[in-house]
């Protein structure tokens, strides 16, 4: 199959075909099923397909949908995986475990957040403690968030968002890091563990009860160069995790750690949670971040898509939005999924060799 039949039309075909998929592929496939429903009733569930022994010391996890629309590039690395590269036969000692949409709601209903319009990324953290003040988001939150779909308030918020996006990449990026104050407004990490949350951290322990090291790739779409793969390292560089994941994935392997509180605020993400729900386990995390459009076209689509949730559009408004929305996190261009797919084995190849490579 060439990479372009890997990609689904929507969430539904993407959770029927990777299922068929585990299931050929003889996996031991489990479902965690979201309480809130889908388009036209549909079941909403996180679907998790096992390969290898029960009792692995060594893992590779693989995880689609934390970003739900961005679902398409990780769901479709997943069935390419097990469709075109997996034999049936994995390393002794080896498991690796794929976990499709990761946000189900997300990724049914078109969003980058969940149900509760929480940013999954910004979500596993420790609630009970004091939640970090994003800085940036607040100075910059009069143009970054829409105050509605028309007017001049509008219309001066815009121009306020072109400007910033124009003069500093990095500041808009340390906007966009996440924040706890507002549930309604933009990159809400929430003031509770989400479902999603829980439900990785229930799930990973009793999947791997016996995990002494695991590599963790979540797959992401929205930053970088069109069609690249960036692998961003969770750990700080003079770690050995950071050491392990310069090993396994090169030495073009950036670094996606926390910046300050006073710049912006980018924790929270999935692979804490597996770092937490297996604390006996070194576990070596990136995101991969394949590159769509340019950064003030894929914030701006973030925006224009924030705003038809929060005051609504005609339907032909909400349409074009939905539309430029979902371009600028999955390009239906030939050459962008093929560069996907290829690189997304590719690093899942190298996570399964390094991991293999450990005692």
């Amino acid at each position: 199959m060439g990479a372009s039949e890997y990609f689904s039309e929507d969430y539904a075909e993407a959770q029927t075909r990777f299922l068929a998929a585990a299931e050929s592929a003889g996996g031991r496939v489990s479902r965690l099923v979201n309480p809130v429903e889908g388009p036209e009733g549909l079941e909403l569930t996180t679907d998790v397909a096992c390969f290898g022994p029960a009792d692995a010391g060594r893992a590779v996890i693989a995880v689609s949908g934390t970003h739900g629309a961005e679902g398409y590039a990780g769901s479709a690395i997943q069935c390419a995986w097990l469709d075109g590269v997996f034999s049936g036969d994995l390393p002794a000692d080896v498991a690796v475990i794929l976990i499709h949409a990761l946000n189900p709601y997300g990724f049914a209903w078109l969003r980058r957040v969940n149900e509760n319009n929480v940013d999954l990324n910004r979500n596993f953290i420790d609630h009970e403690g004091a939640h970090p003040f994003n800085a940036r988001y607040e100075h910059w939150k009069s143009v970054l968030v829409p105050p509605g779909m028309t007017g001049e308030a509008r219309r001066e918020a815009d121009r306020g968002f072109a400007e910033l996006a124009a003069a500093d990449g990095r500041e808009l990026l340390r906007a966009c890091g996440g924040q706890y104050e507002d549930p309604k407004g933009m990159f809400y990490g929430g003031r509770t563990p989400a479902w999603s949350q829980r439900a990785l951290r229930e799930a990973l322990p009793e999947l791997l009860p016996a995990a002494r090291h695991v590599a963790y790739v979540d797959l992401h779409t929205g930053l970088g160069p069109y069609g690249y793969g960036d692998a961003m390292s969770y750990h700080a560089g003079d770690t050995a995790e950071h050491a392990l994941a310069l090993q396994w994935w090169g030495d073009d392997v950036s670094t996606a750690r926390a910046t300050s509180s006073a710049e912006g605020v980018n924790r929270g993400k999935t692979g804490e949670g597996a770092m937490l729900a297996l604390p006996a386990a070194q576990v070596v995390a990136i995101t991969l971040e394949f590159g769509t459009r340019d950064l003030a076209t894929v914030i701006g689509a973030l925006r224009d898509e924030y705003a038809v949730w929060r005051y609504g559009a005609s339907q032909a408004e909400s349409r074009r939005i939905r539309e430029g929305f979902l371009d600028a996190f999955y390009p239906q261009e030939d050459d962008w999924r093929e560069l996907v797919v290829d690189r997304g084995l590719e690093v899942l190849a190298q996570a399964l060799a390094g991991i293999r490579a450990l005692p």
